[in-house]
Order: C-alpha cells, then sequence, then structure tokens
C-alpha cells in the first residue's frame, strides 16, 4: 500500500556535486526562516496569535510594549510569508483581526518544541 511518502535515494546514490547542493539548499531555506523568525517580536506574535483571533490592539497589549509601527511592519511581513491572515471587518467602526494560518500553525507547534527544550535544558545554567 502506497502512503503517498517516498523514501529520498541513499546519499550514496548522488554525487559530492548533488549532495552539497542539496546541503546549500536547506541551509538556504533555515537561512531564510531565521532570518524572518529573528527579527524583534516575531516569535511573540506568532505564540499569541496560537491563542486566538485578536484585533491590533488586543495583540499588542497581549506582546506588553510592541511599538505600533514595529507591530504593523511584523503583521505586514508575516502576512507576506504566508503565516498570518488579516481580517479587515466591515462594522461601524471598522476593525482588523489577525490569525494564524495552517504554516503559521505548524510554526507554532516547532516554537512550543524550542518552549520545552528551553524549559529543560536552558534554565539549567
Amino acid at each position: 500500500m502506497d502512503t503517498g511518502l517516498s523514501h529520498p535515494p541513499l546519499a550514496t546514490s548522488r554525487s559530492r556535486a548533488a549532495r552539497r547542493e542539496a546541503a546549500l539548499r536547506a541551509e538556504c531555506a533555515a537561512t531564510a526562516a531565521l532570518n524572518v523568525l529573528g527579527q524583534k517580536w516575531v516569535l511573540r506574535i506568532v505564540r499569541a496569535l496560537g491563542d486566538r483571533t485578536q484585533r491590533f490592539c488586543e495583540l499588542q497589549d497581549a506582546l506588553g510594549g510592541a511599538n505600533s509601527a514595529t507591530l504593523s511592519q511584523r503583521l505586514k511581513l508575516l502576512e507576506d510569508e504566508g503565516l498570518i491572515e488579516r481580517h479587515a471587518i466591515s462594522a461601524v467602526p471598522p476593525w482588523v483581526e489577525y490569525s494564524l494560518t495552517p504554516k503559521g500553525s505548524d510554526l507554532r507547534g516547532a516554537i512550543n518544541g524550542i518552549d520545552r527544550w528551553a524549559e529543560r535544558w536552558a534554565a539549567r545554567q
């Protein structure tokens, strides 16, 4: 029965150049992700939005002091990266809500794993 998952070929079946190219692609992907995730407030925004959909001011309060301009920039970045969704509500007065996309929820799971690791090991310094 095919589960849809295929096993990658063994490293010995590829040339050294192909292995180097694959390693570089993986490194570039990790570097690109860390360039986004390493920006101030990004991890905290993803963590806060994992709890529920929030308005801008609610999110700002949850973060405890994020500058409005910086928070706006980070939300736009996360939206461009496909990690959050922005929902404009046409009411009086109008407002905007933010929530995680499936990609953002997956990232939040990874952040939770880092949190568990940090609680276990970083506190032992």
